[in-house]
């Protein structure tokens, strides 16, 4: 076999082994550095905002000062619904502290405000609270300390 075939060999077989030590390197840091959770085999890209976010601008509320829980939900999702079924069951527990943000047009929260009696409420837009809030999935619930997220998820707090 002449020289030439032997390096040509020589090049494929380290291109290949190149390409594998690449994939395998690509796909550790996917593993490791996604921001999401798997979920039926599906990787969920993370929709609610780290500790540390500060919210104090917020113009519709005040949350510089205080424990306050911010709710978010918007009128078209299941989630949504049943944790409105939940905030309102349990009403008087959540009221001292909670600001719930419906997410949409007026109209088309029209038929969630009534629900909401009591609460202090605010209508904005979904490009708003991914702005301020950094969210892009609801319903979320931040806990929110002095005009800073110290915590988020989907469910209401445990209250005692």
């Amino acid at each position: 076999m002449p020289a030439f075939a032997y390096a040509a060999l020589a090049v494929i077989g380290a291109m290949a082994v190149l390409n594998l030590v690449l994939t395998l390197a690509l796909a550790r840091r996917l593993r490791e550095g996604h921001a999401g959770h798997a979920h039926d085999g599906e990787i969920v890209p993370e929709v609610l905002p780290a500790p540390g976010l500060e919210v104090s601008g917020f113009q519709h509320a005040d949350l510089t000062a205080g424990r306050r829980t911010v709710v978010m939900l918007t009128p078209t999702c299941p989630p949504c619904q049943t944790l409105l079924d939940d905030l309102t069951a349990h009403a008087e527990r959540h009221r001292p502290d909670t600001l719930v943000l419906m997410i949409g047009t007026p109209e088309e929260t029209a038929a969630m405000a009534p629900r909401l009696t009591g609460f202090e409420t605010a209508t904005i837009s979904e490009r708003l609270a991914e702005r301020e809030f950094q969210v892009k999935g609801f319903p979320a619930v931040l806990s929110v300390v002095d005009g800073v997220v110290v915590d988020a998820g989907h469910q209401l707090p445990v209250l005692a």
